[in-house]
């Protein structure tokens, strides 16, 4: 008897687990043109730099993919769009670990990955943290190198939704 009810415990707590999992379509507030601007640190000086920032964010005709395009009216060299699938905790290759929604479809997530950044390319650990909050949406880069506990934030857009 404690075998059945330990199992049909299990198979609800895997259930609900899974009926609780990020989905793209949680994201979909976030759908449309923003701009703004991008701060970064410039590891050479040490001081940040900003510079204008515009996103576009739709989904793609499957509804499985989050597509950001990036553009940078002064740098339009710098122009990128990424396609980003989340699948079970993972946004693309970065672990989700930590999603929130608001009741308005406001949310915040945040990612973590291993990875490399700055001038020199060393190893780092990786955070993103995408907020939307009604018409405004900010997504900060944090880095920590390899053999230190120092989180340095990297990078912030701060964005204004445009149009629609």
């Amino acid at each position: 008897m404690k075998n059945i009810i330990f199992a049909i415990g299990f198979l609800f707590l895997c259930l609900s687990a899974n009926a609780q999992s990020l989905q793209v379509r949680d994201l979909s507030k976030s759908v449309g043109n923003w701009e703004g601007k991008l701060t970064y640190l410039d590891y050479s000086t040490g001081k940040p730099f900003s510079m204008l920032a515009n996103i576009k964010i739709s989904l793609t005709a499957d509804n499985k993919g989050y597509v950001m395009s990036y553009e940078y009216p002064k740098e339009p060299h710098a122009n990128s769009t990424d396609t980003t699938v989340i699948t079970g905790h993972f946004f693309g290759k970065d672990k989700i670990v930590e999603f929130k929604k608001d009741s308005d479809g406001g949310y915040k997530m945040t990612t973590e990955v291993d990875g490399n950044d700055g001038n020199d390319n060393k190893t780092a650990f990786l955070r993103h943290t995408y907020l939307l909050q009604s018409n405004n949406y900010s997504i900060i880069k944090e880095v920590k190198f390899e053999g230190t506990d120092k989180w340095i934030k990297r990078n912030e857009y701060l964005l204004n939704r445009i149009g629609n």
